[in-house]
């Protein structure tokens, strides 16, 4: 069998996937808010603005108050993150220190689309965090090769701090040095959008150009080949650690040990073996890295080029980047939920000149070393030239998602999309070791003609498996009431792929467009809003819209999702957030469109919005009182559904909309709670009219106002309704499907 370390590898990285999936993940338990003394060995540490960060190992709560001998007593955790005021007796690396502060659990996610910090953090090993932290006791003992590797990490940074402006600094430190605390979030997404994150992460390229430089240098004059290896692999061991010792550089520092050990030993080196070992090391210490994007990626890339490259030779200088796209793409869908179509020619040009920035950097810090004058003389031409390579980029990825197509939203796809996905990339690797083998037996049938599959074949099978993993079949109608804590936001799916959203913004979460809605939607593939509904301009109703707009750059596309129009109540007061509204529609070319009572919407394929209030003569005395009351209305071969979205509306627009409805005789199954599930809305009449079966409330947890109220809580039960709380439940999804509606919740009651 050949490779069998490879297959042996294999079968146990597949026994840890099922294992995990027959085990989830156990969330830890921490008293929110309580204040906590824990002890644990400082495990790392950074800076971060004007705050010291500490990842503690081994902990224990702490009792201080107890013998020495039960000092340590108490439940024993993975690990804990501490935000504390820098001090001038900053705690050394592997000193085990006691630490009190406010003990806070990591969020889980709450939407689909949403950062799991939970998740992240548990793979790092940390429980939960301790915030406005102090350091109560420190031990004597520490570990002197850590904290001198710390040391020369922290020496370094600043070098790049005196030579370079703090944006390119921040990027040079991040490429060379592994810290992203400092790095510019703008840039940081522009590099991810563009498709070439992978830049800032300490991986094979860094080793082999430090590594294989210094080894081939060595050899050049003549020093012993295995003395060479062994400095070498050492000196790049210490520089895996300096930078924190990432999967991504593991996996480089292990195969470059690797392969010099081979050469020693004058051993075959396997590439796939050394990639297929390091795996399982990595697993072994930790097998959570299996929902680790960085992992995926980082092995991918190499499993892509070490097992793909010969079947996707004929695609020339592209064959590389296709190979690496045929492992990456569904953890690329299943990740950030799109693909940057552009970045095939980006990291054809962008990858050849990190060498360049490397040796750039390298160059900077090693004359920033020599003495003060002279270092930073001859520093200045290399920052002068990585500022240049690095503005260079910077443009190359802005024009890149500035091109048509550039941010390919295709959403999320289900585990047998991705599933069949890999079985057409298998088939294609089977069917070229397979041909493969009878040419160097000879050939088919003793014949002199090799044995290919025709590269468009390849490709065609490949198109087609790329077609099938981002395509969306609408089945039904979706209404999704999006959890932004203290706002509203309901996102609408018609059967034939139209999407609308009523509403979007939070007073409670911050950055509610990039970090909540503009995740979402991505999630659910909508590559484009139809329309935007806003009940009112309260910031708890459109400060998410606002932030996407703003993110829209002129051409209409907030975050890459394109807008087709605004629609608010033609009541509307036309104050300051108006103003603003306005003014961004007009930069954005996207038409802002006013609604009256007796307005009707309608998608052509079974979805209506009927606007009941306001009326366009109403004259507002307040945001609220000139909410739109919308009634939805969905009929179609997949079911019926009838829902009542009520945005802040007060007293006058219930009885207004009571009125109208009850000369219908119109019933809902679903109501949107008006004003959060405040008191002072959702009157019985309204209820009494309408009896729906499902109330669902938009609303913070732990919010100022109390919402929902109990009185609200009563009249709602009374009317029949049970009720549902997105502070409890998470994004509300209601589906219908099969001729019924199904009513799921993201979190777990």
């Amino acid at each position: 069998m050949k490779r069998p370390l490879c297959y042996i590898c294999a079968a146990f990285v597949a026994t840890v996937f099922i294992c995990l999936r027959q085990n989830p993940l156990p969330e830890a338990s921490v008293a929110e808010g309580s204040r906590m003394t824990v002890l644990g060995e400082v495990d790392y540490k950074e800076y971060k603005e004007d705050t010291l960060i500490l990842y503690l190992k081994h902990v224990r709560q702490w009792n201080p108050g107890k013998s020495k001998q039960n000092t340590t007593e108490g439940e024993k955790t993975a690990g804990v993150i501490c935000y504390m005021e820098p001090t001038a007796a900053e705690p050394r690396l592997g000193s085990v220190i006691a630490v009190e502060g406010q003990a806070s659990g990591f969020r889980r996610a709450r939407n689909p689309g949403g950062f799991d910090a939970g998740r992240y953090y548990a793979i790092q090993g940390l429980d939960f965090a301790l915030y406005d932290a102090a350091v109560l006791a420190q031990g004597e003992g520490y570990s002197a090769y850590r904290e001198c590797l710390y040391d020369v990490r922290r020496y370094l940074e600043g070098i790049f701090d005196r030579a370079l402006p703090e944006r390119d600094a921040s990027v040079m430190k991040a490429m060379v040095l592994g810290s992203k605390s400092g790095l510019d979030a703008q840039l940081r997404q522009l590099y991810q959008q563009s498709g070439i994150s992978h830049i800032l992460a300490i991986s094979g390229l860094h080793i082999t150009l430090i590594g294989m430089g210094l080894y081939r240098l060595l050899r050049r004059i003549r020093t012993p080949g295995a003395v060479a290896a062994v400095f070498c692999v050492l000196l790049m061991t210490a520089y895996g650690d300096m930078v924190g010792m990432s999967s991504s550089a593991y996996r480089a520092v292990f195969m470059f040990g690797m392969k010099l050990l081979a050469g020693i030993l004058h051993r075959t080196y396997d590439m796939m073996n050394a990639l297929a070992a390091a795996a399982v090391l990595l697993l072994i210490e930790q097998p959570l890295y299996l929902y680790h994007t960085g992992f995926l990626l980082s092995f991918g890339a190499i499993l892509g080029l070490g097992c793909l490259y010969e079947v996707v030779k004929p695609a020339g200088i592209f064959a590389g980047s296709l190979s690496v796209f045929l492992i990456h793409f569904p953890i690329l869908l299943c990740t950030y939920y799109t693909f940057p179509i552009y970045s095939f020619v980006l990291n054809l040009i962008i990858i050849p000149a990190m060498s360049g920035v490397m040796g750039l950097g390298l160059l900077c810090l090693a004359c920033g070393c020599l003495p003060a004058a002279a270092g930073f003389m001859l520093a200045r031409p290399a920052a002068w030239g990585c500022r240049l390579l690095l503005w260079v980029f910077e443009r190359l990825c802005s024009l890149s998602l500035m091109l048509p197509g550039a941010d390919w939203i295709v959403g999320r796809p289900d585990s047998r999309r991705v599933l069949c996905f890999y079985a057409a990339v298998l088939f294609l690797y089977g069917a070229h070791q397979y041909m493969e083998g009878i040419n160097k037996r000879g050939g088919f049938r003793g014949s002199a003609v090799k044995l290919r599959l025709p590269f468009g074949y390849k490709m065609l099978l490949i198109l087609t498996a790329v077609s099938m993993l981002a395509s969306r079949p609408a089945a039904g109608f979706t209404m999704v009431f999006v959890d932004v804590g203290q706002g509203d936001c309901i996102w609408l799916e018609t059967p034939a792929g139209h999407h609308y959203l009523v509403d979007g913004g939070s007073t409670s979460e911050k950055n509610i467009g990039r970090y909540t809605l503009a995740p979402f939607l991505k999630y659910t593939g909508t590559a484009r809003l139809d329309a935007v509904f806003l009940t009112h301009l309260d910031k708890d109703h459109i400060s998410g819209v606002i932030e996407m707009l703003e993110s829209a750059q002129g051409n209409g596309a907030a975050g890459g999702i394109r807008i087709g129009r605004i629609i608010i109540p033609e009541a509307a007061i036309r104050d300051a957030a108006y103003g603003t509204l306005a003014r961004l529609c007009e930069e954005n070319r996207i038409p802002l469109e006013y609604a009256a009572a007796g307005d009707v919407f309608a998608s052509g394929d079974g979805l209506e919005l009927s606007i009941l209030h306001p009326e366009a003569s109403y004259e507002a005395a307040s945001r609220n009182a000139y909410s739109m009351a919308i009634k939805l209305v969905y009929t179609g071969k997949h079911g019926q559904l009838g829902a009542l979205l009520t945005g802040d509306i007060e007293a006058d627009g219930e009885a207004a909309v009571a009125e109208q409805l009850a000369a219908q005789g119109w019933r809902c199954q679903l109501y949107k709670a008006a004003h959060h599930g405040s008191r002072y809305s959702n009157s019985g009449e309204l209820l009494a009219i309408i009896r729906p079966q499902l109330t669902v409330i938009s609303c913070g947890a732990d919010n100022s106002y109390g919402h929902p109220h109990r009185e609200a809580l009563e009249r709602i039960a009374a009317s029949g309704s049970a009720a549902l709380a997105t502070k409890d439940t998470g994004a509300v999804f209601v589906q219908v499907r099969g001729g019924g509606v199904r009513v799921e919740c993201f979190l777990e009651e």
